[in-house]
């Protein structure tokens, strides 16, 4: 089978793009392709033409109806209508139109990833935009139009028909590309197929290849390879018809279909443990998502209702990724080599929803309105399964037969995953005072999780655990061999005669090899109540306060807690008489807690359940606490939260207007020693000043500011070995020897306190919480992390006519700092010794802080627009967009030069996002008809 390259596949979308514009502009239906959201697009535009509208046309000299500038109900100004020409005479229908075409020009590093994320300013012809508009003499019937840069990237068309008041068509297509990066270094063919095959470096390296010899050929190879980008393309395409039946009665039906093609940044493992090495591999992306929306809508007088089912279908072209491995890893579990290494792509799912929603209004009865809706939703998945390994003849832990290459070693054959959802949501508004407005809500939401229970296990052999990384490494579990544990003459394969029966296994009393080992897959369940109450309470004809309550409460299933609660108050003013202008405030006050925290509710699904737990001495019984009991999760841990919102407008005079927005938000979570935790704070002002001293004239100008703060704690685990005794010494330092060095005696340190004999008996309490004399976890291995954030944003925009010349000019610029500051002890944490610190010993000192540098984005974006009319039917359209990006990101320091930092194969073939300058220069000739 040959696989379709990406060049072919881009000449390929070229063609189509180009027949369906053909097909458009010949009044013809575009076939579907392509979307990812809720029924069809709402609208289509790109860079080039956004909101699909040909740019800069010109504006209504009548406004809107009696000259002069307008203001819209909140007080701000109101952009200027465009004029509307006047369509032609025809025979039946009456047209009118627009089209334009030209051509394109860029330099400068026009192959940056940023500059190309989600546009396509490739130099050469573009069809900047069409427009069609048509009634019928009649005046009942419409169509409408549009397209622009069919054949590029960005393209995009719409097609609208129907008959006023009555039934109504849509047809959309676009496209928009997303670049991923330009700066991969490619050691595979076959990027975006299912198997990449390596251009000149050996598949799975032997002897006499080394680790070490094979990270230096990896490394010549790397620098070798020319840059690459990888990107992917999404097509979108659907339609809608809403169709009434009669006065009361509207039917309504869609279908979209979305394709993304190509390929991201994955990366790439091999060996036991956490990995040897280690490669950015490039994912396939070869997706398709079909969906199908249709429903009723029915009304009267006082009621209305909808009914709607959904389905959404995503399916992967692309079942496995194949990559041949040019790692070098010993030979291991009975296979000698490993020269491919395969990924199980993402699965094909299924989700189905039936929603019903009913409005029935009393007015009668203090005005009430009356709410429901009712959800019932179900998500499929049943993805075969593939083996954990693609080598015959794997042999784990001595015991050969386990036919690990083949589906015969897994559980099951499929995944057969199923979640249902639930929801309930009914509300009840009223008016019992004309200046009071009362609301009331019940609400709940729920998941069940009805796949069946999956376990680690090999049913032919009756081995708990998995092998990893294409079978270069393995976790398994097995009875305990420490010498005294378990009754003498206990075989390691005592657990596989009771091939999966995992009763019988805990019957046997024995203890695992290890506690850590995951067994099985724990079954997540969630129903969440809402119930709230507010008031809309009108003090005059100028202000309004509003209060709102409201309790929210969360049951879950194998989550540390079973249940949450949080209460929010909420209050908001509005006031249309302050200083001459608009403010609306709104102050929320929220207050999370819970049933009792536990930390690791997991131990059914690790190996420590499958027996007792260890009472030798010389066992290092950490792999049994999973977690210290002090770990809370940022969604389940208590919480405080202080919101503050503010909006001021004021109109400065006829013409001009400005308005400040400032938010201000406060998170505490005062139960969290680790994960989570601190003050976490969010920022910002942003201000807007429009002014419109013409109908012709509009300038506009905003700036922005925002800040973020977010910290959180961790701590490096050390050791909990039985019969042990851990002495702590005042640099911070462990040891299991109560008399110091004597480098560390010349340094002054001395011993601060032990931890006592771990035991059997002690072990969870002792080394299951950290404290300052804690084996496990030592608060001298604590470490922190706090991360601010700055960004600053600004705008200023020009729209000017004079005459047969119009011009509009965007000036658009942000700036983001992100800081990073650390604090450990480097001497707990082993990375510095007593005595003179050595160069890398310095190296980790000076880190902590703020020793590493800030990521820095920064941006200038100028897009020029002119238009000059030629004659009443004819204009050209002067383009020119100019962007200046600065990207400073100390992750990839040092990347493009050394893709192979270290000996260990550990590569990286990503080089990072790029700062560009680039320019791009238009011209199009348009004709109006």
């Amino acid at each position: 089978m040959r696989h379709t390259t990406l060049r072919d596949r881009r000449g390929q979308r070229r063609l189509l793009g180009l027949l369906i514009g053909s097909a458009f502009a010949q009044m013809a239906a575009a076939p579907a392709r392509a979307d990812s959201g809720v029924g069809t697009d709402t609208s289509t535009g790109n860079l080039l033409m956004p909101g699909a509208g040909l740019r800069v046309p010109a504006l209504d000299p009548d406004g809107m109806g009696d000259g002069g500038v307008k203001r819209n109900p909140t007080g701000l100004l109101n952009a200027q209508p465009a004029l509307v020409a006047e369509p032609a005479e025809g025979e039946g229908w009456r047209w009118r139109g627009q089209v334009e075409g030209g051509g394109l020009k860029v330099d400068g590093n026009a192959g940056a990833a940023k500059f190309r994320e989600y546009k396509d300013f490739g130099s050469g012809l573009v069809l900047g935009g069409l427009r069609l508009e048509g009634e019928s003499a009649d005046g009942r019937h419409y169509l409408d139009l549009s397209a622009a840069s069919l054949g590029r990237d960005d393209g995009f068309a719409a097609l609208t028909a129907g008959r006023y008041n009555g039934w109504r068509l849509k047809l959309f297509y676009n496209e928009t590309p997303h670049v991923f990066t330009s700066g991969y270094r490619r050691l595979w063919d076959g990027i975006g197929s299912d198997r990449l095959t390596l251009s000149r470096l050996p598949a799975g390296p032997t002897a006499p290849a080394t680790a070490a010899s094979t990270d230096i050929a990896i490394g010549e190879d790397a620098l070798a390879a020319p840059l690459r980008t990888l990107s992917l393309l999404r097509q979108k395409g659907g339609m809608r018809l809403d169709l009434p039946l009669d006065e009361s009665l509207k039917l309504f039906a869609s279908f979209s279909s979305e394709k993304r093609e190509g390929a991201r940044p994955f990366g790439m493992v091999m060996g036991g443990g956490g990995g040897t090495g280690g490669l950015e591999t490039a994912e396939p992306i070869d997706y398709d998502t079909h969906e199908v929306h249709a429903g009723l809508q029915w009304n009267n007088e006082r009621t209305s209702a909808n009914v709607l089912l959904s389905a959404s279908l995503f399916r992967n072209n692309l079942d496995t990724l194949t990559v041949e491995n040019p790692l070098f890893v010993a030979p291991v579990n009975g296979i000698a080599s490993f020269p491919r290494a395969v990924f199980d792509l993402p699965p094909d799912n299924d989700f189905y929803n039936l929603k019903g929603e009913v409005a029935h209004a009393i007015p009668e009865f203090a005005n009430t309105r009356l709410t429901g809706v009712v959800s019932l939703s179900s998500s499929r998945q049943d993805d075969a399964l593939i083996p954990m390994t693609q080598y015959a003849g794997a042999t784990v832990n001595g015991v050969a037969g386990g036919a690990w290459d083949t589906l015969a070693s897994l559980q099951r054959d499929s995944a057969e995953r199923r979640i249902d959802s639930r929801l309930y949501d009914f509300g009840v508004s009223m008016q019992p005072l004309a200046e009071l407005e009362l609301k009331g809500k019940l609400r709940r939401y729920e998941t069940i999780d009805k796949s069946p229970q999956y376990w680690a296990c090999n049913p032919l052999t009756g081995q708990w655990g998995r092998l990893i990384n294409d079978g270069s490494g393995a976790v398994f579990a097995i009875p305990n061999a420490t010498a005294g544990q378990n009754p003498a003459g206990t075989p390691a394969t005592a657990y596989n005669t009771l091939l999966c029966d995992l009763e019988a296994i805990k019957a046997l009393e024995l203890v695992p090899s290890a506690g850590n080992v995951n067994i099985g897959a724990p079954q997540y369940g969630l129903k969440q109540d809402n119930a709230s109450l507010s008031g809309d309470w009108r003090l005059g004809r100028s202000r309004n306060l509003n209060l709102m309550l409201e309790r929210e409460t969360v049951q879950r299933e194998n989550r540390e807690r079973k249940r949450t609660w949080e209460d929010r108050l909420k209050a908001g003013w509005v006031d249309r008489a302050m200083a001459g202008g608009t403010l609306r405030a709104s102050a929320e006050f929220a207050r999370r807690r819970g049933s009792t925290y536990n930390a690791d509710p997991y131990e059914a699904f690790y190996s420590s359940s499958l027996g007792p737990l260890p009472s030798v001495n010389g066992i290092n019984v950490a792999s049994w606490i999973h977690t210290s009991d002090l770990m809370r999760k940022f969604d389940l841990a208590d919480r405080d939260t202080a919101t503050l919102n503010l909006r001021f407008n004021r109109a400065l005079s006829d013409t001009m207007d400005v308005s400040v927005a400032a938010l201000a938000r406060t998170q505490r979570y005062p139960g969290s020693s680790y994960g989570r935790g601190g003050t976490q704070q969010l920022h910002s002002l942003n201000g807007d000043w429009n002014w419109q001293p013409t109908p012709v004239t509009w300038v506009s100008a905003t700036v922005g500011l925002q800040r973020s703060q977010m910290s959180q704690a961790g701590l490096q685990t050390n050791a909990c070995v039985l019969g042990s005794t851990y002495y702590f010494y005042s640099d911070g330092s462990i040891s299991t020897t109560a008399t110091p060095t004597p480098a560390q005696l010349a340094a002054g340190i001395t011993v601060v306190g032990n931890s006592g004999v771990v035991t059997g008996a002690n072990f969870e309490e002792l080394c299951g919480s950290a404290s300052d004399f804690s084996p496990l976890y030592p608060n001298s291995r604590r470490w922190t992390v706090e991360q601010d954030d700055h960004t600053r944003s600004a705008g200023l925009g020009l729209r000017q006519e004079f005459g047969r010349w119009r011009f509009e000019a965007h000036y658009g610029y942000v700036s983001g700092r992100t800081s990073t500051a650390y604090t450990y002890n480097a001497a707990a944490l082993g990375l510095v010794t007593s005595g003179a610190p050595t160069e890398a010993q310095l190296a980790a000192l000076a880190l902590i802080g703020s020793g590493l540098p800030d990521l820095r984005y920064r941006q200038h974006a100028v897009d020029l627009n002119l238009v000059v009319t030629h004659t009443p039917k004819v204009y050209s359209r002067w383009l020119l967009r100019h962007e200046i990006t600065r990207i400073a990101d100390w992750h990839y320091d040092g990347v493009a030069e050394n893709p192979t930092p270290s000996n260990n194969q550990q590569t990286y073939l990503d080089t990072g996002p790029q700062s560009y300058r680039a320019t791009m220069f238009g011209v199009m000739l348009g004709v109006m008809f």
